[in-house]
Protein backbone atom coordinates (compact mmCIF):
# COMPACT_ATOMS: atom_id res chain seq x y z
CA UNK A 1 0.00 0.00 0.00
CA UNK A 2 1.17 3.34 -1.05
CA UNK A 3 1.73 6.19 1.70
CA UNK A 4 -0.76 8.41 0.58
CA UNK A 5 -3.12 5.31 0.53
CA UNK A 6 -2.46 4.61 4.49
CA UNK A 7 -2.95 8.43 5.04
CA UNK A 8 -5.85 8.71 3.38
CA UNK A 9 -7.62 5.21 5.02
CA UNK A 10 -6.34 6.43 8.60
CA UNK A 11 -8.22 10.11 7.59
CA UNK A 12 -11.20 8.07 6.44
CA UNK A 13 -11.72 6.20 9.46
CA UNK A 14 -10.98 9.32 11.83
CA UNK A 15 -13.51 11.35 10.58
CA UNK A 16 -16.22 8.29 10.87
CA UNK A 17 -14.81 7.89 14.44
CA UNK A 18 -15.47 11.39 15.05
CA UNK A 19 -18.79 12.60 13.14
CA UNK A 20 -20.08 9.45 11.93
CA UNK A 21 -19.96 10.43 8.61
CA UNK A 22 -17.59 10.02 5.67
CA UNK A 23 -15.28 12.96 4.72
CA UNK A 24 -15.28 14.61 0.79
CA UNK A 25 -12.52 14.00 -1.81
CA UNK A 26 -12.06 18.19 -0.99
CA UNK A 27 -12.17 17.72 2.76
CA UNK A 28 -9.26 14.66 2.41
CA UNK A 29 -7.55 16.66 -0.04
CA UNK A 30 -7.45 19.26 2.76
CA UNK A 31 -6.52 17.62 5.64
CA UNK A 32 -3.92 15.56 3.86
CA UNK A 33 -2.47 19.14 1.28
CA UNK A 34 -2.96 16.72 -1.40
CA UNK A 35 -4.94 17.67 -4.81
CA UNK A 36 -8.03 16.16 -5.76
CA UNK A 37 -7.01 14.12 -8.70
CA UNK A 38 -4.61 12.34 -6.16
CA UNK A 39 -7.39 11.67 -3.30
CA UNK A 40 -9.22 10.48 -6.26
CA UNK A 41 -6.53 7.84 -7.34
CA UNK A 42 -6.01 6.78 -3.70
CA UNK A 43 -9.63 6.34 -3.09
CA UNK A 44 -10.07 4.22 -6.13
CA UNK A 45 -6.40 2.12 -4.77
CA UNK A 46 -8.36 1.44 -2.01
CA UNK A 47 -11.54 0.11 -3.78
CA UNK A 48 -9.13 -2.15 -5.80
CA UNK A 49 -8.08 -3.49 -2.65
CA UNK A 50 -11.26 -3.93 -0.58
CA UNK A 51 -10.54 -1.28 1.73
CA UNK A 52 -13.33 0.55 1.37
CA UNK A 53 -16.23 1.19 -0.92
CA UNK A 54 -17.08 4.21 -3.49
CA UNK A 55 -20.57 4.70 -4.14
CA UNK A 56 -21.10 3.35 -8.28
CA UNK A 57 -19.69 5.81 -10.02
CA UNK A 58 -18.32 8.25 -7.94
CA UNK A 59 -15.82 9.21 -5.45
CA UNK A 60 -17.98 9.14 -2.83
CA UNK A 61 -17.01 7.46 -0.23
CA UNK A 62 -20.07 4.82 0.41
CA UNK A 63 -18.30 1.90 3.53
CA UNK A 64 -15.25 1.65 4.81
CA UNK A 65 -16.00 -1.58 7.17
CA UNK A 66 -17.29 -0.90 9.69
CA UNK A 67 -18.53 2.08 8.46
CA UNK A 68 -21.27 3.11 6.15
CA UNK A 69 -21.82 6.44 4.71
CA UNK A 70 -25.44 6.22 4.45
CA UNK A 71 -28.48 4.83 6.19
CA UNK A 72 -28.50 1.12 6.74
CA UNK A 73 -30.81 -1.44 8.31
CA UNK A 74 -27.79 -1.71 11.35
CA UNK A 75 -27.67 1.48 13.73
CA UNK A 76 -25.42 1.53 15.62
CA UNK A 77 -26.37 3.89 18.90
CA UNK A 78 -23.27 4.92 20.97
CA UNK A 79 -23.47 7.60 23.58
CA UNK A 80 -22.09 10.32 21.86
CA UNK A 81 -23.73 9.68 18.12
CA UNK A 82 -25.08 7.05 15.95
CA UNK A 83 -23.36 4.87 13.31
CA UNK A 84 -24.31 2.82 10.53
CA UNK A 85 -22.95 -0.22 10.03
CA UNK A 86 -23.01 -2.35 6.65
CA UNK A 87 -24.27 -5.35 8.69
CA UNK A 88 -24.80 -7.12 11.48
CA UNK A 89 -21.10 -8.12 11.74
CA UNK A 90 -20.12 -5.02 11.41
CA UNK A 91 -22.95 -3.31 13.69
CA UNK A 92 -20.77 -6.33 16.50
CA UNK A 93 -17.17 -4.97 15.05
CA UNK A 94 -18.13 -1.22 15.38
CA UNK A 95 -17.95 -0.65 19.19
CA UNK A 96 -15.08 -2.87 19.43
CA UNK A 97 -12.90 -0.46 16.69
CA UNK A 98 -13.79 2.98 19.35
CA UNK A 99 -13.34 1.11 22.53
CA UNK A 100 -17.35 2.43 23.01
CA UNK A 101 -20.67 0.28 24.57
CA UNK A 102 -23.13 0.37 22.09
CA UNK A 103 -26.83 -0.84 21.12
CA UNK A 104 -27.84 -2.10 17.75
CA UNK A 105 -31.83 -2.42 17.11
CA UNK A 106 -32.31 -4.36 13.66
CA UNK A 107 -35.06 -6.12 12.02
CA UNK A 108 -34.24 -9.51 10.93
CA UNK A 109 -33.56 -10.04 7.40
CA UNK A 110 -35.13 -13.70 7.40
CA UNK A 111 -38.46 -13.49 9.70
CA UNK A 112 -38.58 -9.69 9.93
CA UNK A 113 -38.24 -9.70 13.80
CA UNK A 114 -37.11 -7.08 15.96
CA UNK A 115 -33.77 -7.68 17.03
CA UNK A 116 -31.90 -5.86 19.46
CA UNK A 117 -27.67 -5.96 20.99
CA UNK A 118 -25.81 -4.39 22.91
CA UNK A 119 -22.07 -4.42 23.07
CA UNK A 120 -21.18 -3.43 27.07
CA UNK A 121 -17.25 -3.66 28.00
CA UNK A 122 -16.25 -5.33 24.79
CA UNK A 123 -18.57 -8.34 25.12
CA UNK A 124 -22.25 -8.98 23.09
CA UNK A 125 -25.38 -8.55 24.95
CA UNK A 126 -26.85 -11.64 25.13
CA UNK A 127 -23.80 -13.20 25.38
CA UNK A 128 -25.27 -16.09 23.00
CA UNK A 129 -25.76 -14.14 20.11
CA UNK A 130 -25.66 -15.45 16.88
CA UNK A 131 -25.47 -13.83 13.52
CA UNK A 132 -26.39 -15.42 9.89
CA UNK A 133 -24.64 -14.58 6.92
CA UNK A 134 -26.93 -15.35 3.70
CA UNK A 135 -24.03 -15.04 1.78
CA UNK A 136 -20.80 -16.76 2.19
CA UNK A 137 -17.36 -14.13 3.32
CA UNK A 138 -15.73 -15.03 0.07
CA UNK A 139 -18.14 -13.83 -1.92
CA UNK A 140 -18.90 -10.52 0.24
CA UNK A 141 -17.14 -8.19 -2.29
CA UNK A 142 -19.22 -9.92 -5.58
CA UNK A 143 -22.04 -7.70 -4.14
CA UNK A 144 -20.70 -5.56 -1.51
CA UNK A 145 -24.31 -3.41 -1.28
CA UNK A 146 -26.34 -6.51 -1.22
CA UNK A 147 -23.83 -8.46 1.24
Amino acid sequence: MEELDRRVRYEIYRRFAESAAAPSVQQLAEALGQGRSAIEESLRRLTDTHALALAPGTTNIWMASPFSAVPTPYPVETRERTYWAPCAWDSLALPGLLGVDSTTRALCPDCGAMLSFEIRDGRPVPDDLVVHFAVPARDFWENVGFT
